[in-house]
């Protein structure tokens, strides 16, 4: 049986029009000024009777707070997919202020190994605690979206015997490389003035001496060694470094942010020996 061009045309039209009802709704969003957008939650807040302040970090809008209307609804289910540390496909509603409102949300990595886990738990939140304190801006940066996304799934990743140590040396290495792309670089491999290994490192000059080129805060060659280290190495590759070590790290960590950034990083360095 022969088909007429005007049925074929009908047909092609159908199809055409399943198809674009069937794409996600993306194509259509900026028509209503919405957006679509991976995301991480950083943090999650209570609000009103039923609602939740959510802060995202996003790789092409930066910092986007919103509002989830009704995620606390034991019939919601928004909520469970807003915990911090998760990482989304969110649709946001810019609204008139600087609070948006998320209008839907798919789970692309829950994080849930590392909220099980108290240890890898507070590793994450020490590395989420630097970047809202180091970038305070809401600037897009796919660089630090996808640096903090390496971030998470490296702390899920096996950490040998010692958990906690594995997981202090992968939260170091991320906070010097935030420090990096801050633009605070600590320069710590050897004495900048002579070469000679290290013995100090002075936070206002953001490097590191030997005894007799300057002053500052005690940076031992092996410590100086595994910071270099995990500045130039990918996350989660560097073999855990002592105790005392680690703790020395923190310590120029810590100094760095403060004077250059003029923050706090007080969940830094939690698990080792200060």
């Amino acid at each position: 049986m022969t088909v007429s061009p005007l049925v074929d045309l009908t047909r092609s039209l159908r199809l055409i029009a399943t198809a674009s009802c069937s794409r996600s709704s993306r194509t259509n969003l900026a028509v209503a000024g919405a957006y679509a957008t991976e995301a991480i939650v950083l943090r999650s807040f209570r609000t009103g009777e039923a609602d939740r302040v959510v802060h995202l970090l996003t790789p092409g809008f930066g910092r986007v707070n919103v509002i989830a209307k009704g995620a606390r609804k034991t019939t919601g289910k928004m909520g469970a997919r807003l915990e911090p540390l998760t990482r989304i496909d969110a649709i946001v509603q810019p609204g008139k202020s600087d609070l948006s409102t998320i209008t839907g949300a798919d789970v692309l990595w829950s994080g849930d190994e590392l909220r099980r886990d108290p240890i890898r738990a507070l590793a994450a939140t020490g590395g989420i605690e630097a970047i809202v304190r180091l970038f305070p801006e809401p600037e897009p940066d796919e660089r630090l979206y996808r640096g903090l996304q390496r971030y998470l799934e490296a702390l899920t990743e096996p950490l040998g015997d010692d958990v906690r140590g594995g997981a202090d040396t992968i939260t170091l290495g991320f906070v010097l490389k935030l420090l990096a792309l801050a633009g605070w670089r600590p320069e710590v491999a050897a004495c900048v003035a002579c070469g000679a290994p290290t013995a100090v490192y002075d936070a206002a000059a953001g490097c590191a001496f030997c005894a007799s080129c300057g002053s500052g805060s005690p940076l031992d060659p092996i410590a100086a060694s595994a910071a270099a280290q995990l500045l130039a190495e990918p996350l989660g590759v560097v073999t855990t470094p002592a105790p005392v070590a680690r703790a020395a790290i923190a310590r120029v960590c810590r100094e760095t942010a403060e004077q250059h950034g003029g923050v706090r990083l007080a969940l830094l360095g939690q698990g080792v020996t200060a």
